[in-house]
C-alpha cells in the first residue's frame, strides 16, 4: 500500500510541476532573449567591427537553446525525483540498513562515470557551439552578399564551407552520443551488479531469519524507485553540465559592457542648442583628436585634429581615400569616442549627452545606402512614430517630392506602400540613394551628414537631389558635414577642407583655395583636365 501511495504521489507531482515549469521556463526564454538583443543593440560599433552577425545571432539560437534546454526538458522532473530520491532512500534503510549501506558502495563509480562524462560532454558541446556559429556566420554572410556570391559562381565552394562546418558540428555530436551511450552502458553494469548483490545478500538475510521475503521485495521495490530517481538526477545534472557551455557565450555578452555607454549622459532640450548666424543648427568643434580603430591599433586614421563647424554652415571634406574623411563622420555619430581630446557641440561635450538623443539631431545619408524590408513610407520614416504623432503621410509625400523619389514611388504598383525587399533590392541604386535623401528631409535634423551621398545618381538627378538639398540646408539652417569628390558638391560649401593622413592641409572658400593654387586647386586642375571641363557636374576632385 505504501508504495502504490508514493507512485500515485509521484505521478501527480509530476504532472503539476511539468505544467508549472513548462510555463516559467517559456517566460524565462522570452524574458532572456529580449534581454539578450538588447544587449546586442547596446554595444559599440567597435564591437561589431570584431564580430561577424552570424555569430551574434547564434547567440540568440543555438546558445540560448541549448543553455535552456535543461529548464525546458528535465526541471519539470528534479522535485519529483528529489522527493523519490529521499523517501526511497528513507524506506530502504528502515527495510535494512545493512543492505543499503552495501548497496551504496556500488554508487560512488556509477557517480564518477557520469561526472567524467559530463566534463567531456561539455568540452564537446562549446566545440559544437562555434562550428554553428561558423556556418551561421558564413550563412549571414552569404545571403547578405548573394549578387556577389552568383556573380563569381561560388555556390559550391560556398556550400562546401558550410556543409563543412555543419560536417564538423556533427562529429561532435556523435562523439558525444558514442560517450553517452558507452557510459551508460557501463552504469548500467554497475547498477546490475549492485541489484544482483541486493538480492545475493538479501537472500542470506532471509536465509538467516533476519529478513522476511516480502521485506526483501519490497526493499527491492524501494531500490528501483531510488535508483530510477537518482539517474533521473545524474541525467539532469549531465544535461546542465553541457548547457554550461551555451550559458558561457550568452553571459560572455551580458558582461560586455560598452565604452560608450546609452544610459550615460544628460537629456539634451533641441531648443536649447546654439543658433548660428542665420538663426538655426549647433555648432561642432572638433579639438586635438586622436583616433585608430581597435582592430587596426598601428593605424593612426586621426593625430591632433582640429576643426571647427560653425552652427548653420556648410562644410566639405576632400582629400584622398583613406584620409580620415569618413572616419570623422563617425566620430560625429559617436559611433567611436576619440582616443584622445574631445568634441563638442554647443560648448558641451559628446560623454555629457545622451547618445540616442545625440544622435537624432542627425540627418544621415551615407554612400552605402541602408534600407529595410519595409514599405517606401516606413523606410522613408524610420526612426518616426506615425501613431506619437511625429510625422503623418503628407509629411513623407513632401519629402520624398523634395528628393526628387516620388515620381518614381507613385509608378509602383503599390506607391508608398511597396515593400522595397532586403536593403532595398527590388530598386535601383539611385533611387534606393534619393529615399535615403528623402529621410532628412522628413527628420529635419538640426546636424546632416552627407558621406558621398549622390555617388550613385546620375548627373541629372544628382544635380537636382544637390539643389534641394540646398533647399534644404537654407530652409532648417542645419550644419552640414559633407564628404564628397565631386565639384558641383562641393564648390558652394561654406568652407572647404583637404584632409590627408588625418590632417588639414587646407581650408577656405572654394574660390580662396583655387586662387591660392595650393594642393586643392592642383586636384582641381588636374581632375578637370582629364573630364575636359572643371565645372562640369561629373568634375571629381
Amino acid at each position: 500500500m505504501i508504495y502504490l501511495f508514493v507512485m500515485l504521489l509521484q505521478g501527480a507531482i509530476s504532472t503539476l510541476y511539468s505544467a508549472i515549469f513548462t510555463l516559467i521556463s517559456r517566460r524565462l526564454k522570452f524574458t532572456i532573449r529580449n534581454i539578450l538583443f538588447e544587449k546586442i543593440l547596446i554595444q559599440d560599433v567597435a564591437y561589431y567591427d570584431g564580430t561577424e552577425s552570424g555569430r551574434l545571432l547564434s547567440r540568440l539560437t543555438n546558445d540560448l537553446d541549448l543553455m535552456m534546454s535543461p529548464i525546458q526538458s528535465s526541471l519539470s522532473s528534479l522535485l519529483s525525483n528529489l522527493l523519490i530520491l529521499v523517501g526511497g532512500l528513507i524506506m530502504c534503510f528502515l527495510k535494512s540498513y545493512k543492505l543499503s549501506m552495501l548497496a551504496f558502495v556500488c554508487i560512488g563509480p556509477i557517480s564518477y562515470c557520469w561526472e567524467q562524462y559530463a566534463i567531456w560532454s561539455k568540452g564537446l558541446a562549446r566545440e559544437m557551439l562555434s562550428y554553428w556559429a561558423e556556418g551561421n556566420s558564413i550563412a549571414s554572410q552569404a545571403l547578405m552578399h548573394i549578387r556577389t556570391v552568383k556573380a563569381f559562381g561560388c555556390e559550391e565552394s560556398v556550400m562546401e564551407k558550410y556543409s563543412s562546418t555543419n560536417q564538423m558540428a556533427l562529429n561532435c555530436g556523435i562523439r558525444d552520443a558514442w560517450g553517452n551511450g558507452i557510459t551508460s552502458a557501463l552504469t548500467g553494469y554497475l547498477d546490475l551488479g549492485t541489484g544482483v548483490l541486493i538480492l545475493y545478500f538479501g537472500g542470506l538475510l532471509v536465509y538467516r531469519g533476519e529478513m522476511s521475503v516480502g521485506d526483501l521485495v519490497t526493499y527491492q521495490l524501494f531500490w528501483n524507485m531510488m535508483n530510477n530517481s537518482y539517474q533521473n538526477l545524474q541525467g539532469l545534472i549531465t544535461s546542465f553540465t553541457r548547457s554550461a557551455a551555451g550559458a558561457e557565450k550568452v553571459f560572455s555578452l551580458f558582461d560586455s559592457i560598452p565604452d560608450i555607454d546609452p544610459s550615460k549622459g544628460n537629456d539634451i532640450d533641441p531648443t536649447t542648442l546654439s543658433m548660428g548666424s542665420d538663426g538655426g543648427g549647433g555648432q561642432i568643434e572638433i579639438q586635438n583628436i586622436s583616433f585608430y580603430y581597435q582592430m587596426r591599433p598601428d593605424n593612426i586614421v586621426l593625430e591632433d585634429f582640429s576643426l571647427t563647424i560653425p552652427a548653420g554652415k556648410t562644410i566639405a571634406l576632400v582629400g584622398r581615400s583613406g584620409g580620415g574623411k569618413s572616419t570623422i563622420i563617425q566620430l560625429l555619430l559617436r559611433f567611436y569616442d576619440p582616443k584622445q581630446g574631445c568634441i563638442l557641440l554647443d560648448g558641451k561635450p559628446y560623454p555629457s549627452m545622451k547618445v540616442h538623443q545625440l544622435r537624432r539631431l542627425f540627418g544621415v545619408v551615407t554612400q552605402e545606402t541602408e534600407l529595410f524590408a519595409l514599405t517606401v513610407e516606413e523606410n522613408i520614416a524610420y526612426g518616426l512614430n506615425k501613431d506619437n504623432g511625429e510625422y503623418k503621410f503628407e509629411d513623407v509625400v513632401e519629402a520624398a517630392k523634395n528628393a526628387y523619389a516620388h515620381e518614381f514611388i507613385c509608378e509602383m504598383k503599390d506607391g508608398y506602400q511597396t515593400r522595397i525587399g532586403e536593403r532595398g533590392n527590388r530598386i535601383s541604386g539611385g533611387q534606393r540613394q534619393r529615399i535615403a535623401i528623402a529621410r532628412v528631409f522628413l527628420r529635419k535634423p538640426k546636424i546632416i551628414l552627407l558621406d558621398e551621398a549622390t555617388s550613385a545618381l546620375d548627373e541629372n538627378s544628382q544635380e537636382a537631389v544637390h539643389n534641394a538639398l540646398s533647399n534644404l540646408i537654407k530652409e532648417s539652417n542645419a550644419t552640414v558635414v559633407m564628404v564628397a569628390h565631386r565639384l558641383s558638391t562641393v564648390k558652394n560649401a561654406d568652407s572647404i577642407c583637404v584632409i590627408d593622413k588625418g590632417q588639414v592641409l587646407e581650408q577656405g572658400t572654394h574660390d580662396e583655395l583655387v586662387n591660392k593654387n595650393g594642393i586643392y586647386a592642383s586636384m582641381v586642375s588636374k581632375n578637370a583636365q582629364k573630364k575636359g571641363d572643371m565645372g562640369r557636374a561629373g568634375t571629381t576632385i
